[in-house]
């Protein structure tokens, strides 16, 4: 089978899961719309299987952080490459034309990603008009979440065409690096400077991800536990308001790290007590999932998809309404006062709900699905469509 998937960019974690494919197809390529976003920072090497970025025009609404791409060689580039299965993430112009081609020339045409029905973008008529098309006409639909495979439905998926793996992640291999910095001796040796207990929070840093709703908690939660250290890895625009806001109320254990590199993320995870996600709004929210890979304990939002995947309350982790600060404080303070024995078992429940979502097992699924839809209709049952974690 050759096997063709377009996306928006290349990410970090999307790449063990791509060569995990490539190894099991005869030909497999990459066809990107863009070499990055503005508002991503990866430096990624070379990845082991083909790439191309697609030229397009680029057009930055006012007001938006990222330009939009209009890709005008697709079907040029697909008919070069012949593929007999087009895997399309997104519903971009480039999308479309991969769709035409997939038509044209009698080629699958699979959709993927992490859809939710509560997004902005189905506010807007012509955008849930291209989705219906896309997704009720397509070969079948790989979901990234619960929510994902509800909103291909929603658009005229059939039920046995839709197939749900929980996005991805390389799960054994962070746990590893993980363990592996807590047992070396200059990781101890640097533990002093941060005082404890050390709580963590990843991602871009704006309002959106709740950090008003964090700082809030943060503040209720020195007044019992006045030594907590808050560590914000991650840019954004709203960064300075909040390094501003901190300073205006003297705290002096919170650290604004910046953007790093994924390779150093476990470096972060290692060292803290606990990972909060306080987001408003997330299609997904991959960082709980290394989070609780890594074997932190996870306070998380419910406005978050992985959260409702993810996060069995008291069992795998704690969820949380981020505007309820008086409430998530009070988890947090559970957390921290739970038993070490308690604890392990929190930590390891978690870890056992993400161990399906890894890479490898989820590439092979992936894989035996594209290559049913190339053969022919051949039904793939989502057997078991509430099950919250890794491949259903």
């Amino acid at each position: 089978m050759k096997l063709t998937v377009l996306t928006n960019i290349l990410t970090p974690y999307r790449i063990p899961l791509f060569q995990a494919m490539a190894e099991q197809v005869d030909d497999f390529s990459v066809l990107l719309m863009a070499e990055r976003e503005e508002n991503r920072q990866w430096e990624l090497q070379q990845p082991p299987f083909k790439v191309q970025v697609l030229p397009a025009f680029q057009i930055k609404p006012k007001g938006s952080e990222i330009s939009r791409h209009w890709n005008y060689t697709v079907i040029r580039t697909l008919r070069k490459l012949q593929p007999d299965v087009v895997l399309s993430g997104g519903f971009a112009p480039a999308n479309i034309s991969a769709f035409l081609y997939c038509k044209m020339f009698r080629k699958a045409f699979i959709g993927w990603g992490e859809l939710t029905l509560q997004e902005p973008s189905n506010a807007s008529f012509v955008r849930r008009i291209i989705r219906r098309l896309l997704i009720s006409l397509s070969n079948g639909s790989i979901a990234s979440s619960c929510a994902a495979r509800e909103t291909f439905l929603h658009y005229g998926a059939l039920p046995e065409q839709v197939l749900t793996v929980t996005l991805p992640l390389d799960v054994i291999q962070l746990r590893k690096r993980v363990e592996e910095i807590r047992k070396t001796p200059r990781f101890h040796e640097k533990q002093p400077s941060v005082s404890r207990p050390v709580l963590l929070s990843i991602g871009r840093v704006t309002k959106l991800k709740g950090y008003q709703e964090l700082f809030d908690t943060y503040d209720q939660l020195l007044t019992t536990h006045p030594t907590t250290s808050l560590i914000i890895v991650g840019d954004g625009p709203d960064r300075k308001y909040f390094e501003d806001l901190a300073n205006q109320r003297g705290w002096s254990n919170i650290y604004f790290i910046g953007f790093v590199q994924p390779e150093e993320l476990a470096t972060y995870f290692a060292l803290s007590d606990a990972f909060v996600f306080f987001t408003l709004y997330d299609q997904f929210g991959l960082v709980l999932s290394e989070a609780m890979a890594a074997g932190v304990p996870v306070v998380s939002s419910i406005h978050a998809v992985a959260t409702l995947e993810l996060v069995e309350e008291g069992v795998t982790g704690f969820r949380i309404d981020p505007a309820n600060s008086a409430a998530s404080t009070e988890t947090i303070r559970r957390l921290f006062n739970m038993p070490s024995s308690e604890r392990a078992r929190l930590v390891q429940a978690a870890y056992q709900r993400v161990l399906p979502c890894d890479f490898q097992s989820s590439a092979k699924t992936m894989v035996e699905f594209l290559r049913a839809a190339s053969a022919g209709p051949q039904p793939q049952r989502d057997e078991h469509p509430g099950r919250h974690a890794g491949v259903t």
